[in-house]
C-alpha cells in the first residue's frame, strides 16, 4: 500500500518548526529538581501526553511547554541544559530513552545487580538506554566558554513514563520533597 502524499501549507509546516532560540526554558515540573545537585533546565521540543500510573513522572515533567504538540511521532524530544555537578536521580523508563551530548561531558550512569557502572560522553556521542534500567545522567563539564552543559534527550512512546528508584525516593524523603509512607503491620 502506498503511503498517503499530503501538501501542508506553509503556515501548516511552520507549526512542525521549533527554533532553539525560541525553546521556553522549564526549571520545575520532576520533584528531584529541587534537589541542588538535580537543578536543570528543559527546552522541550516534542511533546507527548502525561503518563497516568502511581508514582510515575514525565521524563520532561509535567510543565515543560512542548513547542510541537501537534504531531503525535511516537517519541518526545527535549534540550536538558544543566551546570557541572547537577543532573538527575537515578530513574528508569518504560521506553528506551536515548541521549546525545550537545556542548560540555556528561556522565551517564546505571546499576548494576551490585553496584554501578558509568561512561562520560563529549560532544556529539550518545547513547541509548534499554527499557528498565536505572540510570541517570550527570553534566561533568559545560564545554568552552559556557555555564551550562547541552543534552538533547529522545523517549519513545506517546506517554512514557519514568519513576525514581528506591535510593531517589529517599533522597526526596530525607529533602522533606516527599512524604514517607507508613510502615505496614
Amino acid at each position: 500500500m502506498a503511503i498517503k502524499v499530503i501538501q501542508p501549507s506553509r503556515d501548516e509546516m511552520t507549526k512542525s518548526i521549533a527554533r532553539f532560540s525560541d525553546l521556553t526554558r522549564c526549571n520545575t515540573g520532576l520533584p528531584d529538581m529541587a534537589l541542588p545537585d538535580c537543578q536543570r533546565t528543559f527546552r522541550n521540543v516534542l511533546g507527548f501526553s502525561q503518563p497516568r500510573g502511581e508514582g510515575q513522572f514525565s521524563p520532561f515533567g509535567d510543565l515543560a511547554p512542548a513547542a510541537i504538540s501537534h504531531v503525535r511521532a511516537g517519541f518526545g524530544m527535549a534540550f536538558v541544559a544543566a551546570k557541572p555537578g547537577c543532573g538527575v536521580l537515578m530513574h528508569n523508563h518504560d521506553t528506551v530513552e536515548t541521549f546525545m551530548v550537545m556542548h560540555g561531558k556528561w556522565k551517564i550512569e546505571w546499576e548494576l545487580d551490585r553496584g554501578a557502572e558509568a561512561v562520560t560522553l563529549g560532544p556529539l556521542d550518545f547513547i541509548a538506554c534499554p527499557i528498565g534500567v536505572q540510570r541517570r545522567f550527570e553534566c561533568v563539564e559545560a564545554g568552552p566558554d559556557r555555564d551550562e552543559g547541552l543534552l538533547l534527550g529522545i523517549i519513545g512512546g506517546d506517554a512514557p513514563a519514568a519513576e525514581i528508584s528506591p535510593a531517589g525516593i529517599q533522597r526526596l524523603v530525607d529533602a522533606g520533597i516527599f512524604k514517607a509512607e507508613p510502615a505496614a503491620t
